[in-house]
């Protein structure tokens, strides 16, 4: 069967698709979480079919292998806006919280943390995850140097402090905690980071 579509068009249809796959898986883990994030709910939010679905990822595994670079790579975005939105005047604390809340909350950061939990025993998606969060940290530290002057050592120190924070108020958001509480505890660590720094 010859297809309708020019090449580049079924190409650019067929990432197109892939895309939505994607994101859907994020909206997934983020709304009902790993064990319930299955293929037909992940097909059904992407709003594609069955067999479109399969034409890209064959299995769940192959899938959520997939969503791990793409979920970091929105992360990495979610950073890059965040960095270019942040004043000139952000004091050190402020730097290091927006910096490290724009990847890793909300959406991205239950997606994340989902991944983190519900791959735990899977040494293949496990050593995919933290390959790519390391590379994600990485640069994330190398964004918050570029605008604190301190020594590495004590940025370093505060950066993951702040992670293990923002990781820890997210699950507790997911639990059911309150967002101000949340929004509160954020406020005084940052007070209390620009102090480190």
């Amino acid at each position: 069967m010859v297809s309708a579509l020019p090449p580049n068009k079924h190409q650019e249809k067929s990432l197109r698709t892939r895309a939505l796959l994607l994101d859907a898986a994020i909206d997934s883990l983020a709304e009902v979480g790993y064990a319930s994030a299955s293929i037909a709910d992940i097909t059904a939010r992407a709003g594609v079919t069955r067999g479109a679905q399969l034409h890209h990822f064959h299995t769940r595994q192959e899938l959520f292998a997939q969503t791990i670079e793409h979920l970091t790579q929105r992360q990495r975005e979610a950073l890059q806006r965040r960095a270019r939105s942040l004043a000139d005047t952000a004091s050190p604390g402020e730097v290091l919280v927006e910096f490290v809340t724009a990847p890793f909350s909300g959406k991205l950061g239950k997606a994340a943390v989902e991944l983190y939990v519900g791959i735990a025993n899977d040494r293949e998606l496990r050593r995919e995850m933290l390959r790519v969060q390391h590379e994600l940290t990485v640069e994330l530290l190398d964004a918050c140097g570029a605008r604190i002057e301190v020594p590495r050592e004590r940025l370093e120190n505060a950066f993951w402090m702040t992670i293990n924070l923002v990781r820890g108020a997210t699950l507790d958001e997911m639990v059911g905690r309150d967002r101000l509480r949340r929004k509160q505890v954020l406020a005084d660590w940052t007070r209390l980071a620009d102090g480190l720094l």
